[in-house]
């Protein structure tokens, strides 16, 4: 997808004339910079942020870059799972990309997204596999799927103000590989303000140490889906809680975090859905939300 767009392209794919779409952007309604020959150029994520506001249909979504079809259901999250179940299992890339950015170009949050929309499809897809009923290759192929529509949601997402946004830094532990819920807290995190950045999987918790000294961000996250060994993780993450020192917040979450391993974890704050990360996130005294200019006025 262009990052740049022309006032013609967002016209056509939106189904309104030039002129109303150019008058919009003089209003501040929709962001735009101009050329140095003067011509209006719009960023893709400005675009996207007041279809979504606005709740326009995308009457021709190709013509911003978006699969064909795109933004033209409105579905409810039960039933797009459904079919997001049925896309991933066989490997619809283009109807999977169409189901996740047709939940947000019609206003969804990405923490709901995340949570009721993927994990859960996720979660039926893991079920079907330990009963045999899905060969393995189905589940790692709608994983890689899952990763691409997850960059591209990232790429489509307002920026956030790098000289102000609190910075987070995340990922998985050691023998950790699943990288979809890291990728969804750096998701939600983005959305929500911060200046969030997945450092990925199977990350040693001593090289996790080293970025918290060296970076010192507000947040690290730690998704932690997986454990060989509860012990070792104890012992590792005892150091990288003393590599924080107080200044970044430790926040961690994933399915291999039972209770009694909680328990046994000094100063670390929970979240067990990106929901309730958001919420989390929510008494933080961070910046609101990137989310473009107003977008209140009435369009005429």
């Amino acid at each position: 997808m262009s990052e740049l767009l022309t006032p013609k392209q967002v016209a056509r794919a939106i189904g309104v004339s030039e002129s109303s779409l150019k008058r919009w952007c003089d209003r501040g309604l929709i962001p735009m910079i101009c050329t140095a020959g003067g011509h209006r150029r719009l960023p893709l994520p400005g675009v996207l942020e007041f279809i979504r506001a606005q709740q326009h249909a995308l009457v021709r979504p190709e013509a911003i870059g978006l699969p064909l079809g795109t933004g033209q259901r409105k579905l409810t999250i039960a039933a797009a799972r459904e079919m997001l179940t049925a896309g991933f299992v066989s490997g619809s890339e283009l109807l999977c990309r169409q189901l996740i950015l047709d939940q947000y170009l019609n206003g969804q949050r990405i923490s709901v997204i995340c949570d009721d929309l993927i994990a859960a499809t996720f979660h039926e897809i893991g079920s079907q596999w330990e009963c045999s009923r899905l060969e393995v290759y189905r589940e790692r192929r709608a994983c890689r799927i899952c990763v691409r529509v997850l960059h591209e949601l990232r790429t489509i997402l307002p920026a956030v103000d790098e000289a102000t946004a609190p910075t987070a830094l995340g990922g998985t532990p050691a023998g950790d590989y699943y990288d979809l819920p890291t990728a969804m807290v750096e998701l939600v995190l983005r959305q929500n303000g911060w200046q969030a950045t997945s450092l990925g999987s199977a990350l040693p918790l001593e090289t996790v140490a080293v970025a918290i000294t060296e970076n010192r961000p507000r947040l690290f996250w730690l998704s932690v889906s997986h454990l060989a060994d509860e012990q070792q993780f104890l012992l590792d993450y005892a150091a990288l809680h003393a590599a924080a020192a107080g200044s970044t917040k430790l926040v961690v979450g994933g399915r291999a975090l039972h209770e009694g391993l909680r328990a046994a974890m000094p100063a670390a704050d929970y979240c067990q859905t990106l929901q309730e990360l958001e919420a989390y996130l929510a008494r933080w005294p961070a910046p609101a939300p990137a989310a473009g200019p107003s977008l209140s006025t009435e369009l005429s």
